[in-house]
Parts: structure tokens; C-alpha cells; sequence
């Protein structure tokens, strides 16, 4: 799967299980391209940067409708990581600063 931003076509890493969805981007030094998270319903989520080494963009989603954007977060190596909560049936991180989206956008996924 891939999602078009800023008329880019970015490859995506499809989390969907629960021991994907728990380990995202921890211990890893890139993300080329975009990392989404995939739920069943639509409900109150919280992420966090635990064990992440780079900084990102996190951004809750709701049948392809951007509903919260935290720009820039950062890296957390203990466990006073910050929570970040949204409403959504899709998370998407992405490299910190690389997109210019905004809260309402509309994504476009394709195959």
C-alpha cells in the first residue's frame, strides 16, 4: 500500500497485528516512506516514542481523514515517553517535517 502526499507517492509499512502494532518504529534509525497502523473501529488511540530513535510526525486518521497531527516528536529513551491521543481507525507516522498536511486533509491510498 501507498498513500500520495505532497504529489509523492510514499511506500507504507502496514502494521495490522498486535506485535507489529506494539514494536513501530522501535530500535529503528529510518522509515523510508511511511509506517500505518490499521484498526478495526474507530476509537481513542495513544502512541508514544518509546525506544524510537528518530523523530516523527504522528497522525490519527479516520476513513482517510487526517483528525489530529503531532508534528515533530521526539525520540524517548525512558518511561516519562509523552502520549500522544487521537480518534481514529488508522495511524500514520511518518519522518518528522517531510509533509506538509494538516488537520481535515484528506489522504489517498492506493494498492
Amino acid at each position: 500500500m501507498n498513500v500520495i502526499i505532497d504529489n509523492k507517492e510514499l511506500p507504507l509499512e502496514i502494521m495490522s497485528t498486535p506485535n507489529a502494532t506494539s514494536t513501530g518504529m522501535m530500535g529503528r534509525e529510518n522509515l523510508d516512506g511511511g509506517m500505518l497502523f490499521i484498526f478495526d473501529d474507530v476509537a481513542e488511540r495513544s502512541f508514544w516514542m518509546k525506544n524510537c530513535l528518530i523523530p516523527l510526525d504522528i497522525i490519527f486518521i479516520v476513513n482517510n481523514k487526517i483528525t489530529k497531527i503531532y508534528k515533530d516528536c521526539p525520540p524517548c529513551n525512558d518511561d516519562k515517553c509523552e502520549n500522544y491521543y487521537g480518534v481514529g481507525n488508522g495511524v500514520l507516522e511518518l519522518p518528522a517535517g517531510e509533509y506538509s498536511l494538516v488537520e481535515g486533509d484528506l489522504l489517498n491510498f492506493t494498492e
